[in-house]
């Protein structure tokens, strides 16, 4: 794969892996230790990474193998690109070098005799756009639609996430439920029914497909992290439910207590954590598809002296879009004809419309109310500000705030230190059992603690405990998440955070100062007081008022006939 080179100051990569504050340490220190990068943030909730480059010499390929040698991923797509103009060798090498050019862009194969291009990108970085541009500037031309890989929306995933921890979370419950209704007779009363060897293999049998189906991905990421020498939560599962499940097949050849069934309770507890995580982030993300959902889906454009609606991404920079009454405003522009009432409470909050004329700049995704006007586009797709907002509420969710810094560096080297202590742990049990025998007593009065006990069992008891008891689940999960959460519910009620410094400075708000009643008001007028001239009642000014108001499209006639209704 030929070298690339990254003209962009910053890029924003998406990480895969990531379940735990100590995850977002080994990928920062991977992505910050490669020569070129001058500043790292990694987000655990939104799953990306944002990489400020000191210069353009760094290679999009050096990033992601700093993030697999630290045992995540950055994930990649393909798409095909039907290429015109090739006749040789050479003319191949040339369209090859300007692809793999392009920031997001991890291999480009160019192939003459099928006159295409098969490229595997980064998903968000390289745009169409920029591939037709650059096979432009190459002197050749796209000459077909790419046929990308179906991929999934946003959406998809996160409902697909959330779907799939919930059906692990009940997995893993169907099966630990019978294992705590049969240990507790065996527990409280030393009945294992209907026998001693039945109850071993049982607790055995059930644990299994705990661990070995619904907390596969806990042990697959537990592992692979391990064998980078980068710990995290997972690890600390892994070696808990591993341990304690040993016991059980141990318990059948030596007189060995048999842990098999906690393994299972202690991976269903965590699966369900899991699944509590998963299920805010989805809430979160649904702010995000509400901003999308105002803008239009389509657009009327003026092309060859007609009208024809097309899709909204295919608005370009000097179209002249036609909108009538009743219709949003596809995207930024400036009127070019016509007189109108624009709706602009989604962008400034004010209920009143804003009366537009020639030469008047107007938003995309604003309402247009009254008259018919022709706009020319200004700003399409990203540039948009319906598309600036969006991108200011996911870079809000994607800051780190200073507690998560603190967070941070607490579980970076808190996993490993829990280990260290439950070795430590297991081996003053098996090496010293006269002198941590008194703690055992101590706890004698619960029915699981059983001080009588063998020396291995209880070393291990110990040990699973430390391993469990201390993941650091909550302190590295709960700061990004409540970020993502609290910026989310923000955005669906139109406030708009611009850092995730700012929702922890709120905490110390006394007071709050508005420029203008417009921001904090509902979005559209409502009728509040009616004061009839004498001779005439409340009802019937109102019914009148509201019969001359029917057919209005103004805001303020609606609102009359509205009240009316109501």
């Amino acid at each position: 794969m030929a070298e690339k080179r990254e003209d962009r100051r910053k890029l924003e990569l998406p990480i895969e892996g990531m379940n735990c504050g100590a995850c977002v340490n080994h990928v920062d220190k991977a992505l910050a230790n490669v020569d070129g990068v001058a500043d790292v943030q990694v987000n655990l909730s939104t799953e990306k990474a944002t990489v400020e480059l000191a210069n353009g010499d760094v290679s999009l390929a050096a990033l992601r193998e700093a993030v697999q040698n630290a045992g995540y991923d950055v994930p990649s797509e393909q798409m095909t690109l039907g290429v015109g103009g090739m006749n040789c060798g050479a003319c191949v090498s040339h369209v090859d070098k300007a692809l793999e050019a392009v920031p997001g862009v991890l291999d480009a194969s160019v192939n003459l005799a099928t006159e295409s291009a098969q490229l595997t990108l980064v998903p968000g970085l390289a745009t169409l756009e920029d591939l037709k541009q650059a096979v432009a500037e190459a002197g050749y031309e796209v000459t077909s639609t790419p046929e990308q890989q179906p991929t999934e929306s946003q959406d998809d995933k996160t409902e697909r996430k959330v779907s799939e921890a919930r059906r692990k979370m009940w997995a893993a419950w169907a099966f630990t439920v019978p294992i705590v209704a049969w240990m507790i007779p065996e527990m409280v009363f030393g009945l294992a029914w209907p026998s001693m060897l039945a109850y071993q293999i049982g607790m055995i049998a059930l644990a299994l497909p705990v661990l070995a189906w619904a907390g596969r991905e806990t042990y697959a990421g537990g592992v692979k992290s391990l064998r980078h020498g980068a710990a995290n939560m997972d690890t600390l599962i892994v070696l808990g439910t591993a341990a304690s499940f040993v016991t059980g097949p141990l318990s059948l050849v030596m007189p060995i207590a048999n842990y098999a069934g906690v393994s299972a309770m202690i991976m269903a507890f965590h699966l369900t954590g899991r699944y509590v995580e998963e299920s805010a982030k989805g809430r979160a993300s649904q702010a995000i598809r509400k901003l999308l959902e105002m803008g239009a889906k389509t657009a009327r454009v003026e092309r060859d002296g007609g009208e024809v609606e097309v899709p909204i991404d295919q608005v370009q920079i000097g179209d002249v879009m036609v909108v009538r009454p009743g219709e949003k405003i596809p995207t930024d522009g400036v009127v070019l004809d016509g007189e109108s009432a624009i709706d602009e409470s989604m962008a400034t909050g004010e209920s009143m419309p804003v009366t537009k004329t020639e030469d008047d700049e107007v938003i995309g995704a604003t309402l247009n109310q009254e008259g018919l006007l022709k706009v020319r586009a200004t700003r399409v797709g990203k540039d948009t500000f319906l598309s600036q907002v969006i991108k200011l509420v996911e870079q809000a969710q994607g800051t780190r705030v200073p507690i998560q810094g603190v967070a941070d560096r607490i579980t970076g080297v808190f996993v490993p230190i829990v280990m260290g202590v439950a070795a430590l742990t297991f081996l003053a049990w098996l090496l010293a059992p006269g002198v941590m025998g008194p703690l055992a007593e101590a706890g004698s009065f619960l029915p699981w603690v059983v001080p009588d006990l063998g020396v291995v069992t209880l070393a291990i008891a110990a040990m699973v405990a430390v391993l469990v008891i201390a993941c650091p689940c909550a302190l590295g999960l709960a700061t990004p998440t409540a970020l993502m959460v609290g910026s989310g519910l923000g955005a669906e009620n139109g406030i708009l955070i611009r850092s995730g410094e700012a929702i922890q400075t709120l905490k110390d708000i006394g007071t709050v100062v508005f420029d203008k009643t417009g921001t904090i008001t509902k979005g559209k007028p409502e009728v509040t007081n009616l004061i009839p001239a004498d001779g005439i009642s409340a009802d019937e000014l109102l019914r009148l008022a509201a019969s001359a108001e029917r057919g209005s499209e103004h805001p303020l006639g609606r609102a009359i006939v509205e009240s009316a209704q109501t």
